[in-house]
């Protein structure tokens, strides 16, 4: 089978993530490219600021100050590398020492990008970048573009669900790996992988949930895909819910009730955990 691996560089979960499906599938990556933005990409009407002062609540800060100082270190490395003072750290730079071609691209959606990868003859294209994938770079793979999505579609649809998993209480979540198409999160799923959440889970602790769940997840759904044979679960948008990014408000209200047992009352007009994605 022939894949393509669209991603951001990221050190903090993804490049690891990445290098582990390299590993596991020798010889069937036929190209990696990396996509502008990141996991602290946010939309025109968000202030970056504001989702890391956001993120520093939600983490608590011995966990946000460690994966600062991993992304730090890995720019440091970078310019390093650039003045022949280390390795690079990069996922391209893993891809090219397996002999994988590589790509660089502002939006994996321009058309000379497509039209380079076409001559690739893909099976299949992993996504784990932050762009929102259209129907022309869709329709190139043969069989179809998959993700990896840290919540239990069709609930939690959206970004960092551990988050609102944690936010709104439930008591079971996991992983799904599931086709891409032009909506969010809502192509039909191949595998999905659950478990509980304790208690006294933490953002810490469910994120380090997901990321054992994840590989597992996507390698069965490529030897799947593989061999044929698919029996995919319905991601209905009629039972899905979906998730913005958190407000700056959304993350104190959540620091508030781990720290002192503050329990504030949700807004449910407001909230964006409790609207329907349709």
């Amino acid at each position: 089978m022939r894949i393509f691996i669209i991603t951001m560089d990221d050190p903090v979960q993804t490049n690891q993530f990445i290098r582990h499906i390299i590993e596991n599938k020798p010889g069937q990556v036929v190209g990696l490219a990396v996509a502008k933005g990141g996991r602290l990409s946010v939309g025109r009407n968000r202030s970056k600021l504001t989702y890391i002062l956001s993120l520093l609540l939600i983490m608590g800060f011995p966990y946000f100050a460690f994966n600062a100082w991993k992304v730090i270190w890995f720019h440091i490395a970078k310019k390093a590398h650039a003045l022949g003072l280390s390795g690079d750290p990069s996922i391209l730079s893993f891809a090219k020492q397996k002999g994988i071609p590589t790509w660089t691209v502002k939006t994996p959606n321009s058309q000379s990008f497509q039209k380079e990868i076409r001559k690739l003859d893909i099976d299949v294209i992993i996504n784990q970048c932050q762009s929102i994938l259209k129907k022309p770079l869709l329709d190139i793979p043969k069989i179809g573009v998959i993700n990896r999505h840290n919540a239990l579609l069709p609930k939690n649809r959206g970004r960092l669900t551990p988050f609102w998993v944690l936010y709104k209480q439930e008591n079971k979540t996991g992983v799904t790996i599931h086709f891409v198409n032009e909506g969010i999160d809502a192509g039909a799923i191949i595998v999905q992988k659950a478990f509980d959440v304790s208690p006294n889970e933490t953002f810490y602790s469910l994120v380090r949930k997901n990321q054992k769940a994840a590989l597992p997840a996507m390698i069965e759904a490529l030897d799947k895909i593989e061999k044929g044979s698919l029996a995919l679960i319905p991601n209905s948008d009629e039972e899905s819910t979906y998730n913005s990014l958190p407000t700056l408000r959304d993350a104190l209200r959540f620091r508030l009730r781990t720290a002192v047992g503050y329990q504030p009352a949700l807004n449910t007009s407001h909230d964006v955990w409790n609207r329907r994605h349709l």
